[in-house]
């Protein structure tokens, strides 16, 4: 298959998308570092790895605060279900997602047919890893598995963190730019150094692996991932179907909102749910007759006020890519409209439902234009996004938890013909307000456009 490398309108050059990570804190300079790097060296020949070869390329290793951070705590894991799906799977990823599917179609069939996978499920991936090229991290891969590997004591971290080394000896990487997640993964569709050796390939067939600058090769390697590790891919098999259950089903999951339901240990056929009174959200049957017999499990990640799903073994393959079931949900998710099925058709069970990019970006604008001085609106709500957030709120009457939900663009867009009076050197003080934020429905201003 010939080369091709994505272009700009889609994905970003490795030399503008990535960058050193910043150095260590403070908080871990008291750290025993020493130690463990001991520990490691004396480790590296049976790892494969020449004492000489570690001291090279962990001259300047660094223990990082953000990775240890993070991996007491993934980001993932702190944003509700409503939060993390509406900006993962918006109409801008589902947009870009068929625009390359469109682009390198004959391309991506090629992948796909070769490996027994849905070229969906790998421009999915893509998305939701690196928003397709342009989020391939800032933080050292071998600094990120040092620090896991000194911090966390898990034996796969020591053995990536040889392993990234390896990458760096072989050339199959370049010092200044081997970089990606604060988890240690990286490349366009964000792959571990273990699972590189074991499963990467070669997709545009030039001789070799190159993960960040060739889209075949990692479109190719995601493919053999989801074909090869424990649970398999089965090609046109959903891998998450919402559903309509009835209520003796119902009853069986717990209503609490966050009590997430996932009843993998009991599978019965898709002919046999369809049996009980199981359908799809529409209406239409669980599957044609060539996937009858597949067993699915009942997925209700906001319980029996929520959407309720049906989980393939599919589904599990995403789980073993990236454990996170939100991860999962939303490869999902985004995999089916790129298939062409429509959006989720359930509501999620709160009154502020979470924000896609754009209007994240709408939000961002309204406060700019109320005077807060929050940067350039990126559809991300960082720590000054939060703070005139919370402002916002204290000069509305409400709870001030900096909340990036659709209740604050609803009374932003209300607000927006509101003086907001400025002294100079202070944030804006707000008039006093006249009521509560409005309930989701209620009428509001015409919304502007969202910013570029």
């Amino acid at each position: 298959m010939p080369r091709f490398v994505s272009p700009r309108s889609f994905f970003l050059s490795a030399a503008a998308a990535v960058c050193l990570a910043a150095t260590a804190a403070p908080a871990f300079a008291q750290m025993d570092t020493a130690s463990c790097l001991s520990n490691l060296r004396r480790s590296a020949p049976a790892n494969g790895v020449s004492v000489a070869d570690f001291d090279r390329y962990t001259s300047d290793a660094q223990v990082l605060e953000a990775t240890v951070a993070s991996a007491k705590a993934q980001p993932e894991g702190r944003e509700t279900w409503w939060d993390y799906i509406a900006k993962t799977v918006d109409a801008q990823r589902v947009n870009e997602g068929k625009a390359i599917l469109q682009q390198y179609g004959a391309q991506l069939e090629a992948i796909g047919r070769n490996y027994s996978v849905d070229k969906e499920a790998l421009v999915a991936i893509f998305g939701i890893e690196t928003n397709y090229g342009t989020q391939l991290g800032k933080v050292r891969v071998v600094d990120a598995w040092i620090t896991r590997a000194c911090t966390e004591r898990n034996p796969l971290w020591a053995k990536n963190a040889f392993a990234s080394i390896r990458l760096l000896r072989d050339g199959t990487v370049e010092p200044d730019t081997f970089v990606g997640s604060w988890s240690g993964a990286f490349g366009m569709t964000q792959f571990i150094p273990t699972s590189f050796y074991e499963l990467a390939a070669d997709g545009d067939g030039d001789g070799r692996i190159d993960l960040y600058q060739s889209l075949p090769d990692a479109l190719a390697s995601t493919a053999n991932h989801l074909l090869k590790r424990r649970a398999r891919w089965t090609r046109g098999l959903d891998s998450i179907i919402e559903v309509r259950v009835p209520p003796a089903i119902q009853s069986t999951v717990p209503s609490a909102v966050d009590a997430e339901y996932s009843n993998a240990g009991d599978r019965r056929s898709l002919r046999t749910w369809a049996a009980q009174g199981v359908t799809r959200v529409n209406g239409q049957p669980l599957s044609d007759a060539a996937f009858a017999d597949t067993n699915a499990f009942v997925f209700a990640p906001t319980g029996s006020q929520g959407p309720i799903f049906l989980a393939t073994e599919n589904f599990e393959a995403i789980l073993h890519y990236n454990q996170s079931r939100k991860y999962g949900l939303s490869v999902s998710l985004l995999l089916n409209q790129l298939k062409g099925e429509p959006p989720l058709v359930t509501p999620w069970p709160t009154d502020d439902p979470g924000l896609s990019r754009a209007e994240i970006r709408e939000l961002q604008t309204l406060l700019v234009g109320r005077g807060y001085a929050i940067g350039t609106p990126d559809g991300i709500p960082g720590t000054l996004t939060r703070t005139a957030v919370r402002q916002e709120q204290e000069a509305m009457g409400v709870p001030t938890d900096g909340r990036v939900g659709m209740k604050m663009l609803l009374a932003l867009r209300q607000r927006a013909s509101m003086p907001a009076p400025t002294q100079p050197g202070t944030s804006p003080v707000m008039p006093a307000p006249t009521s509560a934020m409005p309930p989701v429905g209620a009428p509001v201003a015409p919304a502007p456009s969202p910013a570029n």
